[in-house]
Formats: C-alpha cells, sequence, structure tokens
C-alpha cells in the first residue's frame, strides 16, 4: 500500500486506486451520493462539464474553480452546503480543481474515493495491491491528504492511531487555512467527521456510484 503525491506524476498506474481530496472533492462526492444521487460524471475542466450539461439539463451541476464556485452552477464544491441537499433520483456533473484533474491522471481497473466521512468504509476494500493518490494542490503539498492516507493505512494494518491528534494538526496546517480564505470553515470541521457515512464511491466507465 504506496502513499503516492499526484504531482509527481503525469500518468498514475496502479492495480487498485483510493483518490483522495479532503479539502474538498472527495468529501462532496461522498456527500453526494450518500445524499442520494444515482451517479456523478466527473469533468477535469468548466467548459466540457457545460457543454454536457447542454444536452443533459436535467443534471444538476457541481462545480469550483481555485476554490470559489463556479458562476451559473448550481452547486460550489462545500461538502457541508451539499450535505444540506436531497439529490434523490438526480445525476450531478462534478468539477473541481484537483480532484477531477488528478483523476484522470489516474489508469486502474478499480478506482475508490476516500474521506475521513467514509474511512470505515473504505477499509474494506483495502488490500496489499492498493495504492492511496493524494490529489494535494497543483504543485504544493496538501497535509491533510497525506494524513489520511496514513490514517487508512495504519487502520488497515491494526496500528493505532489517535485521530483527535490528527484533526488537531489538520486543523492548524495552511491547507486550513486556505479554506477559511474562501469563507468556508464548516467544510473544515465537517470534512472531519470521522465515519458519518457508510458509503463506498467507485469510479467504472466514466461515472461516479455508490458500490453495492
Amino acid at each position: 500500500m504506496k502513499i503516492i503525491d499526484s504531482n509527481k506524476y503525469d500518468i498514475i498506474y496502479t492495480e487498485k486506486a483510493v483518490l483522495i481530496d479532503v479539502f474538498r472533492a472527495t468529501t462532496s462526492i461522498v456527500v453526494i451520493l450518500s445524499n442520494g444521487a444515482e451517479k456523478i460524471i466527473p469533468f477535469p475542466d468548466e467548459e466540457s462539464a457545460r457543454e454536457f450539461y447542454k444536452k443533459n439539463r436535467d443534471m444538476i451541476l457541481v462545480g469550483e474553480r481555485n476554490g470559489y464556485k463556479i458562476p451559473d452552477f448550481h452547486f460550489g464544491n462545500t461538502p457541508y452546503l451539499l450535505s444540506k441537499h436531497d439529490f434523490h433520483g438526480k445525476s450531478v456533473i462534478f468539477v473541481s480543481t484537483n480532484g477531477t484533474r488528478v483523476l484522470n491522471k489516474i489508469k486502474s481497473n478499480h478506482i475508490y474515493f476516500a474521506s475521513f466521512l467514509n474511512a470505515s468504509s473504505i477499509l474494506k476494500v483495502l488490500d496489499e495491491k492498493t495504492d492511496f493518490i493524494c490529489a494535494n494542490r497543483l504543485n504544493l503539498f496538501s497535509i491533510e491528504d497525506f494524513i489520511l492516507a496514513a490514517y487508512l493505512k495504519a487502520k488497515k494494518l491494526n496500528i493505532k492511531i489517535d485521530y483527535n491528534r490528527i484533526k488537531e494538526i489538520i486543523l492548524k496546517s495552511k491547507s486550513a487555512d486556505r479554506v477559511r480564505s474562501l469563507n468556508a470553515e464548516e467544510d473544515i470541521y465537517f470534512s472531519l467527521n470521522l465515519d458519518l457515512y457508510d458509503i463506498i464511491p467507485y469510479y467504472v466507465n466514466g461515472e461516479i456510484k455508490a458500490l453495492k
């Protein structure tokens, strides 16, 4: 089980991948599916998402650029606000600055999405062939992604780990400060709720769905 910094690779080959973008893409994905969405269709950029939406007006647009909600999209990439919306029966078009960009780099037969919100659920699909892909920010290190990967690996190996200490480190991090600068502090605390949902998001045929 390797922990991989996505910034170091143009393409990432792995048998089984767990993509991590705590602030905030993979956390939002967990929330959207947990709140009833049938599927999420990820796009690497706003333009391709808008083009797809022209032919699929019944879908919901969720996305951000550099942390801010994309104009005319229904929602930004804010898990706290998304958690208050019912997505039952809906399909979601999703764009994020880092998460969906990194997803396009991954070449794997199995791709899952992890957050602290679904940490225990993700443990069920981990094995020795699994690699954790930390989205990070472009050319920057995001400590929360690495910490979640390390936490999941430790739990799978039955190594004791102090979650409260983990939480303290993340709350004091530069990543948390950046989210605060976006006036989205509620996303920080919400994203650090451990095991809030029992769900395993899974990528197949260009769509993200809940693994049955």
